[in-house]
């Protein structure tokens, strides 16, 4: 018979192993650069570690995309690879607040998306898009989210966001609290 610290030892570790572990998951902690995260990668124009912007969810770190310096249609992100455990159900969260750009348009949609590497090639596991019109503003924020079961043992959650297609673009969107869950 365990004795009732071990089976709580036990049982804390078997949650901790259960969920998938992101690293800086509020953007504190600077990368090489002080526009960068450490622990995640980015893509595109504008998409920057801030440490002044408000408001925050959490910390004094966030991401902002700079809507009003985007030139080009090509979407910016970021992203971060993980070990998972195969054939469980993941769901990755990330919270948002958007600009409402008065005489300009903020960005098209924010997209969630986790992938895997099948047979050599990068592939979808899951997709979520959210409209920027459904992404609080202000001081509140949005929690976006999307789920999807792990084919092997490593997975990429990434944070895509689309600029508009038409002008004058403005506004900015803000990210901060990011998360990778496993269910059941």
């Amino acid at each position: 018979m365990k004795s009732r610290g071990a089976v709580v030892v036990l049982l804390m570790m078997a949650a901790v192993s259960a969920q998938a572990q992101l690293v800086n998951t509020s953007f504190e902690t600077q990368g090489a650069q002080s526009d960068v995260a450490e622990g995640w990668s980015r893509w595109g124009d504008w998409m920057n570690r801030e440490s002044v912007w408000t408001p925050v969810k959490d910390g004094v770190c966030i991401i902002g995309y700079h809507h009003w310096q985007i030139e080009k249609g090509d979407n910016s992100g970021l992203y971060q690879d993980t070990k998972v455990e195969p054939g469980k159900n993941y769901t990755f969260s990330i919270y948002a607040n958007a600009d409402k750009a008065a005489d300009s348009k903020n960005a098209e949609t924010v997209e969630l998306r986790i992938e895997a590497t099948v047979d050599g090639v990068q592939a979808t596991v899951a997709s979520k898009t959210y409209n920027l019109s459904d992404i609080a503003a202000g001081s509140d924020w949005s929690k976006l989210q999307v789920s999807g079961v792990a084919p092997n043992d490593k997975m990429r959650v990434l944070v895509v966001i689309n600029p508009s297609k038409e002008g004058p673009r403005g506004g900015a969107v803000k990210l901060d609290v990011a998360e990778l869950t496993a269910g059941q």
